[in-house]
Formats: C-alpha cells, sequence, structure tokens
C-alpha cells in the first residue's frame, strides 16, 4: 500500500482573544486555537488561552508593548508566511478585536502576497466590553445617541486629529492606547467648554487585575495620579459615565436557557479556562547542571545574583558568561567556582554549543535579541524580569541534605516564593536527611516484586504525614 505524505496547506487565521477576561473567547476562537500548528501571540491576552493548544503547537510570543518589543511588524509579518509555509495552520491570537486597532487587516493582506490562505475569527472589542463590565452604556436614551472609538495614537505616534472633531460632539467618546497623551487630550475637551463632563478611566479592564478612575476633563489627570492608573487603560468621556449601573457578579444562571448540548459546551470551555487561569501550569524539573552547556549574558548585579542563585544549587555547574564588564564579586565568584568570564559584547555565536541561556543585560533591546537568537536554536531561555520571555523560572529552593524542594508562584511574586522556602527551612527536620538515607538502605533489603515494595515504603512513611 502507497503512503500519502500529508501537505499542509499554508494558512492564517486571524483571532481576537477578546478584552482581557479568558471567558470572553468565542467558541470558534478556541476551535482555532486547537486546529493550529503554531500560535503567535499578543502581549494583552491571558495566557490561559494557550492551554486549549495542542500538544504539537508552536508557541511564539511575539506582543508588542510601549518601548518594549518582541517583533518589529515586518518581522511578525515575515514569520507568519515563513511558518505557514513550513508548519501549516498558523493562528495570529490578539487582543481585543484584530480589526478594530489591532492591524489583523494588514498582517492577511502580506500573507495573501505569499499564497497564504487567510481567515478571521472576531473578538469581543475592549472598547465595548471594558466600559460594559463597568457597567457603563456607551449609549443610553437621553444620555448618548452614538459612541467614537479612536486611537490616541497614531502610527506616527501622534494624537488623532479625530479627537478634535469627537471633543465637538455630545457622542460619548472611547479613546484607546492614549494614557500617554491624556493631558493632552483633557486640554482639547477644557477647550471646548467640557471642563465638567464626566471621565473614566478603566485599567486592565474585565481581568482581575481591573482598576478603575472616575472624574471630569478638568480633575481626571489628578484621579490618575492619585490612584496610580497607567496603560493599558481605556478613557471613556461623556455623560453615560454619569449613567454607570450597578452589576452583580455575573451568574451561571444566564446559561439555564439553552440548548443542553450547547449548556455542556460552554460549561467545559468556562471550566476548562477557570482552571487555568488559576492553575500554576508550570512543569517542575531537576536538572544536572553539570551536564547542561548554560551561557550567562551580562555581568552586573542581576548577573551575580543568577549566578549566585545557580551555584548555591549546583555548584559544579557547567557556565560560560559574557559581558562587557563584570563586577568584581562576578569575578570573584568566576574564580572560586572555575568560570569562564569572555569580556565583550553578546553575539550569536556565543550561542554555539549551548543549551539554557539566561540574559541579565541591562539593555532591553539586548535582552529581546539574545531570546530571539535563542528560540531560532529551540534554546531554553530566560530573560531576566521579563516573564512573557522566559521558558522557566527561578523559584525558592529549600535544600536539606539529599532532599531539595523548589517552590514557584508561576512567575507573580518572588518575594512569595522567598518566604515560603524561609517556612519550609524551619519546619522540615534537621535530620530529615538521615532519614532518607536510612529509607534508602532500607528499600534495598526488601523482597518481592515492585508493587509489594512500594506498599511496604508507603506504609513506613506514612506517619511523616500524621506528623
Amino acid at each position: 500500500m502507497n503512503e500519502k505524505t500529508s501537505i499542509k496547506i499554508p494558512k492564517l487565521t486571524i483571532v481576537g482573544a477578546g478584552p482581557g477576561d479568558p471567558e470572553l473567547i468565542t467558541i470558534k476562537a478556541i476551535k482555532a486555537i486547537q486546529s493550529a500548528d503554531v500560535i503567535m501571540y499578543d502581549a494583552l491576552i491571558d495566557i490561559a488561552l494557550l492551554d486549549y493548544a495542542s500538544s504539537h503547537a508552536e508557541l511564539i510570543f511575539v506582543g508588542k508593548r510601549k518601548g518594549c518589543y518582541a517583533y518589529q511588524q515586518g518581522q511578525i509579518n515575515e514569520l507568519i508566511v515563513a511558518r505557514a509555509k513550513s508548519h501549516g495552520h498558523v493562528v495570529r491570537l490578539k487582543g481585543g478585536d484584530p480589526f478594530i486597532f489591532g492591524r489583523g487587516a494588514e498582517e492577511i493582506d502580506f500573507a495573501r502576497q505569499f499564497g497564504v490562505e487567510t481567515y478571521m475569527v472576531s473578538g469581543i472589542s475592549s472598547s465595548l466590553a471594558v466600559p460594559a463590565y463597568q457597567g457603563i452604556p456607551l449609549t443610553k436614551r437621553g444620555a448618548s445617541e452614538s459612541f467614537w472609538v479612536i486611537t490616541g495614537t497614531t502610527k506616527s505616534h501622534q494624537l488623532s486629529k479625530d479627537i478634535i472633531l469627537a471633543s465637538q460632539s455630545s457622542s460619548t467618546v472611547v479613546i484607546l492606547m492614549g494614557m500617554s497623551k491624556l493631558k493632552e487630550i483633557m486640554n482639547i475637551f477644557s477647550s471646548e467648554g467640557k471642563q465638567n463632563v464626566p471621565v473614566a478611566i478603566i485599567q486592565n479592564g474585565t481581568t482581575k487585575d481591573e482598576k478603575f478612575g472616575i472624574g471630569t476633563v478638568a480633575t481626571i489627570c489628578d484621579v490618575v495620579e492619585q490612584q496610580n492608573l497607567s496603560n493599558p487603560a481605556i478613557i471613556v468621556i461623556g455623560e453615560v459615565v454619569n449613567q454607570r449601573v450597578q452589576l452583580d457578579s455575573i451568574k451561571k444562571e444566564v446559561i439555564a436557557d439553552m440548548h443542553p448540548s450547547d449548556k455542556e459546551t460552554v460549561n467545559q470551555v468556562s471550566r476548562s479556562v477557570e482552571e487555568a487561569s488559576v492553575r500554576n501550569n508550570l512543569y517542575p524539573v531537576f536538572l544536572r547542571m553539570h551536564q547542561i552547556q548554560t551561557l550567562i549574558v551580562g555581568g552586573g548585579n542581576v548577573a551575580l545574583e543568577k549566578l549566585t542563585f545557580l551555584l548555591k544549587s549546583s555548584p559544579n555547574a557547567n557556565v560560560v558568561m559574557v559581558a562587557p564588564f563584570f563586577r568584581d564579586q562576578v569575578r570573584e565568584l568566576a574564580l572560586q567556582f572555575h568560570i569562564p568570564l569572555i569580556e565583550t559584547s553578546y553575539e550569536e555565536s556565543f550561542l554555539v554549543d549551548k543549551e539554557l541561556v539566561i540574559a541579565t543585560t541591562d539593555s532591553l533591546e539586548v535582552n529581546k535579541q539574545i531570546y530571539r537568537d535563542a528560540k531560532k536554536r529551540h534554546l531554553l531561555v530566560n530573560v531576566a524580569d521579563t516573564p512573557e520571555l522566559c521558558d522557566f523560572y527561578h523559584g525558592g529552593i529549600v535544600t536539606k541534605g539529599n532532599v531539595k524542594i523548589a517552590i514557584s508562584t508561576n512567575g507573580k511574586s518572588p518575594t512569595t516564593a522567598k518566604r515560603l522556602r524561609q517556612f519550609f527551612e524551619e519546619v522540615i527536620p534537621p535530620d530529615i536527611n538521615t532519614m532518607v538515607e536510612n529509607l534508602n538502605s532500607f528499600r534495598k533489603t526488601i523482597k518481592g516484586n515492585f508493587e509489594e515494595k512500594v506498599n511496604r515504603m508507603n506504609k513506613i512513611t506514612e506517619t511523616l504525614i500524621d506528623k
């Protein structure tokens, strides 16, 4: 029987992930994620959505934040085409709705030039959902008959001229990406005699980190400073802010009238997202660092911290460090533990034969370049203080002889990991290593098959839990 070679058709699906809450994703979007060979995702999506991806899918972070770019837009376009040609189905997972200030249309136009099939799955726009979550209706009889949705910053990083037109209207005005120009925007509205018009600022809307501030055109800048509001945030200007309604928590009864099959589908999706959003999905492993070729790029305080942490657990770790300058403490440790120091600027060639990379330079651009170079070579990489560019995190570690406990907070709170480490260091008995050694010796004397040995050891050690 002849075997047919499976040929994957180059395909791009632009998928809107919604405004932040992972439950505000459409079922069609989930199906696209599940079928993807490659997922290129942005900074504003909830990474719990990536749990829908198949185990074979390649996940690539391409997020852009102000002053922080994993990839430039031109590189993203080229990467879409390259991965579609080499892997098949590329899902471009973007926050909100990709056709509302999301550059989804630009990416489709580029991909089609190279014969890539293109599809679109709309998402719930943050311009609509974020005010709604705070009970703000964008239109309401007697208050507003229409609304504007405007970007605060144009492609040339200038204030949109549409804001001047919007300030002359009685409509509700919703401004995305406008926090950096908030004072300038409020001055425009003030010049139209609208100092007392209500304004709401909603940061991280629809997420557990949501923050909300309310004021007027004249006072909102002070509110932002007092409440420490910042990007990502949405600005809502208009009388509807005063028409804000009181909302209760979302009840599951809203699906009570659905057909049973549809209801079960929604419940499954809801349970899956809820579990993923609160669960630490990192896979803990313990590495033999003397067998892992490790590169640390950087020679300052952060590099010293990472090196100290590594050597504390694995004094025989196989490490090379590269930097144009090394602190004296780094040099002392390197001398003590025989670690080669290469005193020069980073180049991609230093990744040859390496298996694990830690980037600690004080240049965000250099760290980003290290990340990109490492991912091209399929290396594990950690970019200090940048969780979204980390394949692994450095957690808290407790060591008592042969017993080692690693603690992770999913990269969210190193301080909590530190406190838990201190707690376990106190509660674990100092003679735990002796007990482990004795149990190891005893295990070798037990007769019987594997199951009998396991049952015997479980019986002996169950008193540890009682204590």
